[in-house]
């Protein structure tokens, strides 16, 4: 048998989580604390903070982090290792998941756990998420492996007919995770200063570059789903020379009229001089 797999402790870095969410993690923890197993589901917008809660979680607690991407699954005991040639011989090379099952207090996140490539590729997994048995019969292993004390499972998934691959999650497999929580837009001021820690943008700036996202957010006939991940990324932009509007319209790619419309509608035009009708129809050279 082969190992080769290394856990690490994330790096610390800056997220922000609401007082009920912070409230669940730290009773997670808790019991983690006490070498019990937890289930934690996680269901949100993309780009709002999902993988990065999970990977804070670890960071915070000095807890090694063990990544799955579900949507490389095709089989259901892949998840558990695979054969392969060594020196002639054939030999079971342990998978990611299984070793870091057996790393007491790991934190192994089932990324996107909606994306399998078939709707059975998941199915080895039910034993060691159920309360009852935390351990899984490996057939090339010829052993039981058991859930070490302390490791807990985060599933994150995007749900929606706009995410092709997805699958709708499982109802017996939803029930395994005890925990449930949605991660949703920060508020305007925790955003805020997110950017302003991040050093993309001055307050001015930042303010109003907020105001025209938070307006398209939740405007109530059309809303434009823009994620922090993208408010990051207009901030770059508009930090590098891109107007505010442009920054917009790039990241958020969404149609000019509408997002004209929904600015106008709101009175928000960002301070911008430019025509935005010139975006599209004045060319220049590279």
């Amino acid at each position: 048998m082969v190992t080769a797999h290394r856990l690490d402790v994330p790096e610390k870095g800056i997220y922000m989580v609401s007082k009920e969410h912070s409230m669940l993690l730290k009773a997670v923890e808790t019991l983690s604390e006490r070498g019990l197993n937890c289930n934690v589901l996680i269901r949100g917008n993309t780009g709002c903070g999902k993988s990065e809660l999970v990977t804070q979680f670890a960071a915070k607690h000095q807890r090694p982090l063990a990544v799955l991407e579900v949507g490389q699954l095709s089989e259901s005991k892949q998840i558990f290792g695979y054969t392969d040639l060594r020196d002639g011989e054939t030999v079971y090379i342990p998978g990611l998941f299984t070793q870091a099952i057996q790393t007491p207090n790991c934190v192994v996140h089932l990324q996107e756990i909606n994306r399998p490539e078939t709707d059975k590729a998941l199915n080895a997994i039910f034993s060691v998420l159920d309360d009852t048995f935390r351990s899984v019969y490996v057939d090339e292993l010829q052993s039981h492996v058991k859930v070490a004390p302390g490791v807990t499972f985060f599933a994150t998934l995007n749900e929606g007919y706009e995410f092709i691959g997805t699958m709708p999650l499982d109802m017996a497999l939803e029930n395994r995770f005890e925990f449930k929580l949605e991660v949703g837009y920060l508020p305007q001021g925790i955003e805020h200063n997110i950017l302003l820690i991040k050093g993309l943008l001055g307050s001015e700036e930042t303010t109003k570059l907020l105001n025209m996202v938070n307006a398209l957010r939740h405007n109530t006939e059309s809303p434009v789903h823009i994620s922090t991940r993208d408010t990051i990324n207009m901030a770059r932009l508009i930090g590098a020379g891109v107007s505010l509007f442009l920054a917009l319209k790039t990241v958020a790619g969404s149609s000019i009229d509408k997002l004209e419309s929904i600015l106008l509608s709101n009175q928000l035009t960002g301070g911008e001089d430019l025509d935005i009708a010139e975006l599209s129809t004045a060319y220049e050279p590279i």
